[in-house]
């Protein structure tokens, strides 16, 4: 009689085989014991690597046989066997007893078997020693790995990712000289390592430490101008954590508003008549605007360094206001308050003069010349033979009796407001 096998498609046998191996991983006479590590090689590979695992040691003398399934992302919670019942003697050794087991499918196919396509973070091997029937367990070997991505994995435990973020006190914008304090926290907190703070590629000081999850540094060396600011996180362990960097910080630095180098100072001949400067230095300015002041008030249109002081000046208080400015902002300087004295006495430039006829009872007229500034007003003092005549003191003057024979002459006095008065005598004429 002949007997003939029937052929089960390939994804029967294998759904089959995969019940048998979740119920042999489910039996209820496991123990727990954790044997050891394995070893997985290559230690980093991708998903379509061959993968081997290497027990660190035997598996106790009453097991005849081993599991091996697999646990993770994508995988029923309670593992997929990959490699089933199988008698521990199939497999080589190491020579300090442990067990070499060459997985016969790549973590690809295993994925696609278990009907899920991205491979994702932690997958751990799992070898159990056992009987070969029945629900007896004698402990478990394990293995981790990892997959950084899709297809790639690494047998020790990718670094734990960071996060770092920048601050700065005060916020920007700030003057040139500003002592700029920079903070940067780093998440998690037990994150180890320093920071490097940055404008732009440059470094400012030396890395910092980081305490508590923050590290901090102050500066007062941003240059005027825009800058772009970032910290960026270094592990003292890259195996534990993660290096990671802020994002760039925009900071602006202004010029500082202009100092006083020299304070203001009117300066020059304060007399009606001279020009006073407004003497004043600033550093960092890039205009001055000038101002008057009379008794503490401002002069209309008196905007220039230089003003000529004038007769309304004179016996009152002047003083200067510079205002210098640039593009942060502006900065006065106002000077003290000097009292404007009288001007010059006014210079004759022509002679006064004496017109009429030089006779008694005639009338005698005073010409006042000319003068330098000119005269707004005149007095007159007529003389006999150089002693003042008493009560002659109009433009003209008749000669009486006791004039005859003497020589008569006239003084003028010039007056201009502010100005000393100039004085100034006529010839002497002789009256007949």
């Amino acid at each position: 009689m002949k007997f003939r096998t029937a052929r089960r498609p390939l994804s029967v046998a294998l759904a089959s085989l995969l019940a048998v191996g979740a119920l042999a991983l489910g039996t209820t006479g496991a123990r727990a014991d954790v044997l050891g590590p394995m070893e997985v090689t290559p230690a980093a590979g991708t998903d379509t690597s061959g993968v081997t695992l290497t027990t660190a040691g035997p598996c106790p003398a009453e097991a005849t046989n081993l599991i091996v399934a697999v646990k993770g992302s994508g995988f029923p919670a309670e593992g997929q066997i990959v490699v089933s019942n199988s008698p521990i003697e199939t497999y080589g050794s190491t020579g300090t007893g442990g067990t070499v087991v060459p997985l016969t499918q790549t973590m690809r196919d295993y994925a696609s078997t278990a009907g899920f396509t991205t491979l994702d973070g932690r997958y751990d091997f799992t070898l159990t020693c056992r009987a070969a029937f029945g629900s007896t367990t004698y402990g478990d070997f394990t293995a981790p790995i990892w997959f950084t991505s899709n297809t790639a994995y690494q047998s020790t435990a990718p670094a734990a990712a960071t996060t770092t973020t920048l601050a700065t006190a005060p916020v920007s914008p700030v003057v040139q000289g500003t002592a700029v304090k920079l903070t940067a926290t780093v998440a998690p907190a037990e994150a180890a390592g320093s920071v490097r703070f940055l404008d732009g590629a440059t470094q400012l000081g030396t890395p910092v430490a980081v305490s508590a999850g923050a590290a901090t540094l102050t500066t007062t060396a941003l240059a005027v101008g825009a800058h772009s600011l970032k910290a960026q996180f270094t592990p003292s362990d890259p195996a534990v954590y993660g290096s990671s960097a802020s994002a760039a910080l925009s900071y602006t630095v202004k010029i500082k508003p202009p100092a006083v180098v020299t304070p203001a100072k009117v300066t020059g001949t304060l007399k009606v008549g001279y020009t006073a400067t407004c003497t004043v230095a600033f550093g960092g300015a890039t205009s001055i605007k000038y101002l008057w002041l009379r008794d503490g008030a401002v002069i209309s249109g008196a905007i220039a360094r230089t003003r000529p002081l004038v007769a309304a000046d004179y016996n009152h208080k002047t003083a200067c206001r510079a205002i210098a400015a640039n593009s942060t902002g502006s900065t006065t300087s106002t000077s003290a308050a000097v009292t404007v004295a009288a001007g010059p006495a006014l210079k004759n430039v022509t002679r006064p003069s004496v017109t009429g006829t030089a006779r008694v009872g005639y009338r005698q007229t005073a010409r006042p010349g000319t003068w330098t500034p000119a005269a707004t007003t005149y007095s007159y003092t007529w003389k006999r033979d150089g002693r003042t005549i008493t009560g002659a003191t109009r433009v003209t003057y008749y000669p009486t009796r006791a004039d005859r024979g003497h020589l008569l002459t006239v003084t003028i006095t010039a007056k201009r407001p502010g100005y000393a008065w100039g004085y100034a005598t006529s010839v002497s004429r002789r009256i007949g």
